[in-house]
């Protein structure tokens, strides 16, 4: 992949006048909304500054690939990371991952584990990874980063239950995204907590995410030093840690920056 290719953002309207967006990254991979809006209310992130308004249809799901395929993109894999929390709209997701399957399209996506009920059928689909949004690793500051999610603990319990039922290629599908926030999640008590709770999963990879500016945040990454350092602080920990691709830190169709709206104007990709 070419090193000036650039994301491309899609605006894909509905039928009830509503607008939801997806993006195709570089990279190959187009990534998906699940709902019109996201009832999380997470501070840093623009997808849910509306709230929830439904969720998005199986023919609403496809309408976002073809979108792409229109214009000429035939995407490598899908992930449906974008607007909304797809374990709230498992049933219809569910449908689309066994019609992606039947394509050999993989498809990966990314949950806070809200509602943590639902997580065990999520398990069993036929995903291609499935990231755990947790942002945290003591629980005061996962409660102010993700309000509306299950909480430490609770998700932490859920995955150990299940734990020895995957099998080592299963687990190795499963990890950890970590947006990185200057003065908040970066500090070595933070860190520390959060590789406590990695050690019952030693397959499981670790994800250093880039936060992008959205409307009426503050939050933001700290500096490309701060982030080599908790790097490595993962590495020397013997966790599996990666740090962001390019293609998320971009500004057209970046992590938290996917938004719902109302149709306003005609519809341009």
């Amino acid at each position: 992949m070419a090193r000036n290719a650039k994301n491309r953002k899609f605006v894909i309207p509905l039928t009830d006048n509503l607008r939801v967006e997806a993006v195709w990254y570089a990279s190959g991979t187009l990534c998906l909304s699940s709902q019109a809006g996201c009832a999380l209310g997470c501070p840093f992130c623009a997808s849910g500054k509306n709230g929830l308004l439904r969720n998005l249809t199986r023919e609403e799901l496809h309408l976002q690939l073809e979108s792409c395929r229109s214009a000429g993109i035939e995407p490598e894999r899908l992930t449906l990371s974008g607007i909304g929390e797809p374990l709230q709209n498992l049933a219809n997701l569910s449908r689309f991952m066994e019609d992606c399957c039947r394509q050999k399209l993989p498809v990966s996506l990314t949950t806070t584990g809200t509602p943590l009920s639902r997580l065990t059928e999520l398990l069993q689909l036929p995903h291609n990874g499935i990231m755990l949004s947790i942002h945290a690793g003591t629980e005061s500051i996962y409660r102010q980063l993700i309000p509306r999610g299950p909480g430490l603990l609770s998700l932490r319990q859920k995955l150990q239950e299940r734990w020895t039922r995957l099998s080592r290629r299963q687990r190795c599908k499963l990890g950890v995204n970590y947006l990185l926030l200057e003065g908040i999640n970066d500090q070595p008590a933070e860190l520390g907590a959060l590789a406590d709770w990695l050690i019952p999963f030693p397959e499981m990879t670790l994800h250093l995410l880039y936060c992008n500016p959205v409307p009426a945040s503050t939050y933001r990454s700290p500096s490309a030093e701060q982030t080599g350092l908790v790097h490595s602080f993962f590495r020397q920990r013997g966790i599996n840690v990666r740090r962001a691709n390019r293609w998320r830190q971009q500004a057209e169709g970046g992590c938290g920056t996917l938004t719902m709206r109302r149709n306003e104007t005609n519809f341009h990709s």
